[in-house]
């Protein structure tokens, strides 16, 4: 494939000073193009920068990812993701903090079935699994669904806070650690914000936060 074809520009977000990733190194060869590498502390503290940029993630890799810089802004609209070595099928909650995902591999897939998938990413089209778009597609009409809810609910500034918490991924120890509360406490509160927004989970809540809150 001839590089100028592609415009947009696939990031490996790795972690610190590694070299290499034998996946990312073959993709590279397959496509003919260049997938620089971007570690977390260059994706928290310069994100202005990195707007649009789509990011290839190894999903083995993730949580180590994470724990070098808790809540990574991967659910953020402005990144399209790509998920890559994933060993099983993800919930749908998991799959939403990987914020617009556009391309999911499994472990099993060979290199030019991953190299395929990005050049499509690369322009602009998607490469999921049926069951990954099923999911997606369960999610957001419940999302269309909600918006017959009533916008006015009886929150609390402390249940609002939560909210907020929940839309950028975050566990329920990342915001009782966020809000100096305990993780019991946290668990109290989403109690009462499902009761409240008459919803059965996290994914419904964060459908209803996503539709109702503006921050």
């Amino acid at each position: 494939m001839a590089k100028n074809i592609y415009a947009r520009t696939i990031y490996f977000l790795t972690e610190k000073n590694q070299q290499n990733d034998p996946v990312i190194d073959q993709v590279q060869k397959q496509l003919c193009v260049e997938i620089p590498y971007i570690e977390p502390n260059d994706l928290m503290y310069a994100m202005q920068l990195h707007k649009h940029k789509i990011l290839m993630i190894d999903h083995q890799n993730y949580q180590t990812l994470n724990n070098q810089i808790r809540d990574l802004p991967l659910s953020n609209k402005m990144f399209e993701t790509i998920l890559f070595n994933v060993e099983k099928r993800l919930t749908t909650e998991e799959i939403l903090c990987f914020g617009n995902i556009k391309a999911l591999f499994y472990r099993h897939e060979s290199i030019e079935s991953i190299a395929r998938g990005c050049g499509e990413v690369i322009n602009s089209q998607n490469w999921l699994p049926r069951k990954v778009t099923a999911q997606l597609i369960h999610y957001y009409r419940h999302v269309i669904l909600s918006q017959t809810s009533p916008a006015t609910v009886d929150l609390t500034s402390r249940e609002i806070q939560i909210l907020r918490c929940l839309k950028t991924g975050a566990s329920n120890l990342q915001i009782a650690d966020d809000l100096f509360i305990s993780e019991f406490t946290v668990k109290s509160h989403l109690y009462q914000i499902f009761k409240k927004l008459s919803v059965k989970n996290r994914v419904q809540a964060i459908a209803w936060a996503n539709q109702h809150m503006l921050s």
